[in-house]
């Protein structure tokens, strides 16, 4: 059962103050809301016994807090997968497929690929299709089992060196990858210099995340300097594409 309109103000009061957030004008710039609707609604859960005089959450609070997001993620999780259900996957036939068949959804090599048989996430053929061919997949039931891929980013000197072309090589190596990535001139250069050509030049950070959430090992190359600017990005992406963590290795 979702919360009433009024109550989901106040949750997102109170999950304000949870997070360390007790001044009224700094809530209310969270939530985009007057400073009056704030104190109205302080006030009111003041009145309940959700936060105390000093704009501290109470036991109270908390437990009406954990019940309503609980609620509201049960509610969400259920129509989502109500919508996944008749939703239209795509995904690559393993094998010569008829419509309506029941199909086994499996990765390979970072695609969705469907077969006759097996276990774990299965749904329906839209359309039959060739080995090769492209099918929608429908009535999605169970997980699809993915390999989360390591990400690896390579931080090499600035100046590139005889010294630095056998330590890439080396943790090469080391470290195996699906696929490599170069940012920015030096990370080109540097693979070019190990006999690499990228398999990644453009929006590297972003395409390297989005191969290892699909089960592929990246390696990505970059100088000190173009790392600098890519830092602020690197949280974004890793919470955006969570559980992928990225690995720094420093060739110093």
């Amino acid at each position: 059962m979702l919360p009433k309109p009024d109550q989901i103000n106040q949750i997102i009061v109170l999950l304000n103050i949870y997070h360390g957030r007790r001044k009224p004008s700094e809530i209310a710039k969270d939530m985009d809301i007057t400073l009056q609707g704030v104190i109205y609604h302080i006030k009111n859960m003041q009145k309940e016994g959700f936060i105390d005089n000093e704009n501290r959450i109470t036991k109270k609070g908390f437990d009406f807090l954990y019940r309503q997001l609980s609620d509201m993620r049960e509610f969400i999780t259920s129509n989502i997968k109500d919508l996944d259900s008749v939703m239209i996957w795509e995904a690559i036939a393993a094998e010569d497929i008829n419509s309506g068949s029941t199909v086994y959804l499996r990765m390979k090599g970072g695609y969705l690929y469907a077969y006759l048989s097996g276990d774990g996430a299965r749904g329906r053929a839209v359309n039959g299709a060739k080995a090769g061919g492209l099918l929608g997949i429908t009535d999605l039931s169970g997980m699809i089992d993915v390999n989360i891929g390591r990400l690896s980013i390579v931080v090499i000197p600035d100046e590139l060196n005889d010294e630095v072309k056998e330590k890439l090589k080396d943790i090469m190596a080391k470290v195996p990858s699906d696929l490599r990535a170069a940012i920015g001139e030096a990370g080109y250069v540097a693979l070019r210099n190990v006999g690499v050509e990228p398999d990644i030049e453009y929006a590297p950070l972003a395409a390297a995340f989005e191969a290892c959430v699909r089960g592929q090992n990246v390696m990505v190359v970059t100088s000190r300097r173009r790392l600098h600017y890519s830092m602020a990005e690197i949280p974004q992406l890793e919470n955006r594409y969570n559980p992928v963590k990225a690995n720094i290795l420093e060739l110093s």
